[in-house]
Formats: structure tokens, sequence, C-alpha cells
């Protein structure tokens, strides 16, 4: 299934409170709320939504500049995974950009508001043919993640 994939620069205040809120129930408890911090200082970033036809945000990516690299965040409704939303939002980045890289939780072990464990995508972001950097980390109280790299040629 091919879904038509929206790239934007601002988003609209609705759109922000609905990404934020995804993001809240998607990643760990330790990071809500944090999504709007995400591009702080950041002047160079596209958004891409997958939306329902109620324009409700079922997918979500944003790709931007920062220490001298293109980064991408992903996230995809609970209720939508395992439909090929992300790995179209994926292919869409393979298509804008030569590389980009991202920071995945590795492990298990953090709590989602819900309650339940927040499990690791890295499984699906081999699957899609990232690069590891093992030796490249972030390790402290509030993230532990590894790097990851995407190069298209």
């Amino acid at each position: 299934m091919s879904v038509a994939i929206i790239k934007i620069h601002h988003l609209t205040d609705h759109q922000f409170h609905q990404i934020n809120q995804l993001w809240n129930d998607e990643y760990p408890l330790k990071l809500k709320d944090r999504f709007g911090i995400l591009l702080e200082g950041v002047e160079h970033y596209h958004h891409y939504l997958i939306e329902d036809e109620d324009k409700n945000i079922l997918a979500w990516a944003v790709e931007f500049e920062k220490d001298n690299e293109t980064r991408f965040s992903i996230i995809v409704n609970a209720k939508q995974q395992g439909k090929g939303l992300g790995s179209q939002l994926i292919k869409r980045l393979k298509e804008d950009l030569e590389e980009f890289y991202g920071w995945v939780i590795d492990h298990d072990n953090d709590k989602k508001e819900n309650g339940e464990n927040y499990r690791s995508p890295l499984p699906f972001y081999i699957g899609q043919g990232f690069e590891i950097m093992n030796d490249t980390r972030i390790d402290n109280d509030m993230l532990k993640a590894v790097k990851i790299k995407m190069s298209v040629n």
C-alpha cells in the first residue's frame, strides 16, 4: 500500500500538538514533551507526514542539519506499526538525502507513558540497511542510544 507523504517545513499548531502527542505516546517516558526542543537552533529541516483522511498524523519523520551532518527522527503510531509506513518514510528520506544519521535506543528497559516497555526499533533499522555505529553512543540518565547511519549509493 502506497501512501501520500507530505513534505513541509513549518508545522501548524495542530500538527505540532499531534506530533508531540505521538512523541509522548511512543517514546520512553523520560523523553516526554521533548519534541519541542528537537529543532531548537536548527534552521534547515523538513517534516514528512503521513495522515489519514481526517488529517490525523499516522507517522512522522523529520530530517535536519545539526553538527555538520543530516540527522533524522521518525515515529509511527503504535496502531499503525507493521503496515509499512516507517519503511515508506525511510524510502522517501533515501530519495531526498545521500546520507543521514539517527540515534536509536538499543534496549527494551525504558517504560512508555502507558506503562508498557519501549521496544527498541534497532531491528527495523537494520532491516532497512542502516549501519550501526557501535562505538558512537549516548549514555546518560535520560537516554542510552547508539548512532546509526544510512548512506545511499
